[in-house]
């Protein structure tokens, strides 16, 4: 006669254990799940017009003085949500022509470049942001600066892209009303030269009109793209 094991498992019992520990992990990655997918940001809706110059005629005062040329940049927000400039990042795609090159330029957080002696609201001892929110009304401090930081750059807290707003690149400081400077002349604008990776002021470089940058705005809470087109250069 076989005397029965006392400390032997039911299989019943098993059986119920399994399920309990299946329940349970099921649990925990259905939070972890849940989780992640709490943190997903909706990408924002915006339409959004960019216009990339190779030369453009800035500061010029008739009959004082017909200014000087440089490339430049206008970014034109026509509607849509309002996009804080601190959560976008600007990618940008160009070939130079003198290389070959795929150069990848663009721009995230407050990032500022300085002037030359020679232009009188510039100095070398000045900082101004790569692109910046150009409304004077909203904006009351100016946006040449002696320190790293100003309201209306792109990447400050309080730089928030609204609907008739305007991003631009500081070309308006890049010279002199009286410097009487033609197209052949241009001057190097330090800001673009930082946005797209190249001399945008040297021609050899093929950032001439007809050329195409790739241009990217990325909305980095949602990993979205809210601008993303080839732009012609003008």
């Amino acid at each position: 006669m076989s005397i029965p094991n006392e400390d032997a498992v039911s299989p019943v019992i098993g059986v119920m254990l399994m399920l309990v520990v299946t329940i349970v992990i099921a649990a925990v990655v259905s939070g972890f799940a849940g989780g992640l997918a709490g943190e997903t940001r909706v990408a924002p809706t915006a339409s959004i017009d960019v216009k990339i110059y190779s030369l453009e005629n800035y500061g010029a005062m008739p009959p004082w003085g017909s200014g000087y040329y440089c490339p430049g940049i206008v970014i034109e927000h026509l509607s849509g949500d309002v996009l804080p400039t601190k959560d976008l990042q600007i990618v940008t795609y160009f070939t130079n022509a003198s290389s070959g090159e795929i150069v990848k330029g663009g721009l995230e957080g407050e990032v500022y470049v300085p002037g030359d002696d020679s232009w009188q609201s510039w100095k070398s001892t000045q900082n101004c942001s790569v692109l910046f929110l150009n409304d004077q009304n909203r904006f009351k401090s100016s946006t040449i600066q002696n320190n790293t930081g100003n309201e209306n750059w792109f990447g400050n807290i309080s730089a928030t892209f609204r609907p008739g707003d305007i991003l631009c690149d500081p070309h308006g400081f890049a010279g002199n009303y009286n410097d009487n400077h033609k197209p052949d002349n241009p001057h190097v604008n330090p800001a673009m030269n930082e946005l797209f990776g190249v001399n945008c002021s040297d021609a050899s470089s093929g950032f001439v009109p007809g050329a195409v940058v790739d241009f990217k705005i990325l909305h980095k809470p949602s990993g979205k793209y809210v601008f993303d087109r080839e732009v012609v250069i003008r």
